[in-house]
């Protein structure tokens, strides 16, 4: 389960953006020291995910030690969507941090991941449905 922000969390917002794929929205906040969360909603797609990559180059800290993507909220989710997930990963490389993607119960984001191979698991760690 994703953590819920408090009141003392910093939250970054990106405003959603508009694309001829649809509206993306993406909240960076960091719920507890050394954990990043990122909530995306709408629609990862090819329109959209080399924004979602900008904006995670952009908003991570220098420092921590686990980066969440939580895709309960996304509606559509392509391949590119996939490719993100795989660019995300190394970030976190990067940042000697962890990096875990919660599809929650994101019809569109399970579906996919049914369809990729089984040893995904191995290079992005997904949290199992709830």
């Amino acid at each position: 389960m994703v953590p819920h922000p408090r009141p003392a969390d910093q939250v970054r917002t990106v405003p959603g953006w508009l694309t001829a794929g649809g509206e993306m929205t993406v909240r960076v906040l960091e719920p507890a020291p050394g954990t990043v969360v990122a909530e995306v909603t709408g629609e990862l797609d090819l329109g959209t995910a080399r924004r979602l990559d900008a904006v995670l180059q952009a908003r991570l800290p220098g420092r921590f030690d686990e980066l969440v993507i939580d895709l309960s909220g996304v509606t559509f989710f392509s391949v590119a969507g996939l490719n993100s997930l795989l660019r995300a990963r190394l970030l976190a490389d990067a940042a000697g941090a962890r990096l875990t993607v919660d599809a929650g119960r994101s019809r569109a984001v399970r579906r996919l991941f049914t369809l990729i191979p089984t040893d995904f698991d191995s290079v992005v760690n997904v949290r199992p449905v709830r």
